[in-house]
């Protein structure tokens, strides 16, 4: 029979001494608190809730002395475990106790590519490992500013991306509080870029890719900054996907899932037309996929003046002011 004691008072719970050999177990002196029992061994004090579920006894473990204060609080919790068991929204049913499994759970449903989610996996063990191998019912948001400190403004950024589509799957799944919907990045104010085009014709983004030595990478540069295609899609590109005929470039599985055609402007057509041609990639490169891996920034010293991403939005913007056709704009999809 289990022992009697004051289990709603932390005082009293304090004043029970740890059991010598077999684990002592510990029910509230009253009518309160049924099913609830205190296991209390040489060490620690636990929690545990007796309750039928399914037609089934089950004995929950609500956690430990003295992190869950009294019985009153170790019942509130016992009775989201007991709700989550019921409706099969627990850790063991879903298969998600932690942010990192409800990440991989995502990942199963999800249409990116493989490389894609690669990337975010690398990004989770360089910068999230100890978040990602927590309980989701125990991260709380000040763990998730935490975790997006002492990183780059772009890197917080697209962690932050990741927190919450984990979070989200893990929020659908255990029916849980979604914490990372108020995540917020702050970011400082940054004055505009001294390579952004000017309407008088002068382009000092145009000035520092023609100065690069490297003709294949002048041209990737040249590429990205004339059609606003994402890095990735412009260094992969091979030549099947080029008409330089019809002066057209084709794009399959986008961002979005679509394949389109774009137009490509003269001076694209010229420069590809500089390149050796060949079956396979238009940017060739010995390196084990066969085309360029990365392009660095364009700097000047120490200082980048031009991103990938800033060909996108110079070309967006210089678009959207010649008042061009929609897809010469919509490039977010690319």
């Amino acid at each position: 029979m289990p022992n009697l004691a004051n289990l709603r008072s932390r005082p009293k719970i304090q004043a029970i001494k740890p059991s010598i050999g077999e684990t002592a177990f510990y029910r509230h002196d009253g009518d309160a608190l049924k099913g609830l029992r205190l296991a209390v061994g040489t060490r620690t004090k636990t929690w545990i809730m007796s309750k039928r579920i399914n037609g089934r006894s089950r004995s929950i473990t609500v956690g430990r002395w003295p992190e869950i204060a009294n019985g009153d609080a170790a019942i509130e919790i016992a009775r989201q475990k007991i709700d989550e068991l019921t409706t099969g929204t627990d850790a063991r049913a879903t298969g998600i106790a932690t942010l990192m499994e409800a990440f991989e759970s995502h990942a199963e449903r999800s249409s990116a590519k493989n490389s894609t989610l690669d990337e975010y996996r690398r990004q989770i063990c360089y910068h999230l490992s100890d978040l990602f191998s927590k309980p989701v019912e125990k991260i709380t948001l000040p763990m998730l500013e935490d975790a997006l400190k002492g990183v780059s403004p772009s890197t917080a950024l697209h962690l932050a991306q990741i927190i919450r589509m984990a979070f989200r799957r893990a929020a659908t799944l255990r029916r849980c509080f979604d914490v990372s919907a108020d995540l917020k990045v702050m970011q400082k104010h940054r004055p505009a870029s001294s390579v952004l085009f000017d309407p008088t014709d002068t382009w000092p983004a145009l000035d520092l890719i023609m100065a690069r030595p490297n003709p294949i990478h002048k041209t990737a540069w040249l590429l990205m900054l004339f059609t606003g295609f994402r890095s990735e899609s412009a260094r992969t590109l091979t030549w099947d996907q080029v008409d330089l005929d019809a002066k057209t470039i084709s794009l399959n599985e986008m961002k979005n899932g679509m394949n389109r055609t774009f137009p490509i402007a003269d001076i694209v057509a010229e420069v590809l037309t500089r390149l050796p041609h060949s079956e396979g990639h238009v940017f060739m490169a010995r390196s084990k996929t066969g085309h360029i891996d990365h392009l660095d920034a364009l700097c000047d010293g120490d200082t980048k003046l031009l991103r990938q991403h800033d060909c996108r939005r110079l070309h967006t913007t210089a678009a959207r002011r010649a008042r061009l056709p929609a897809h010469f704009t919509a490039v977010n999809h690319v």
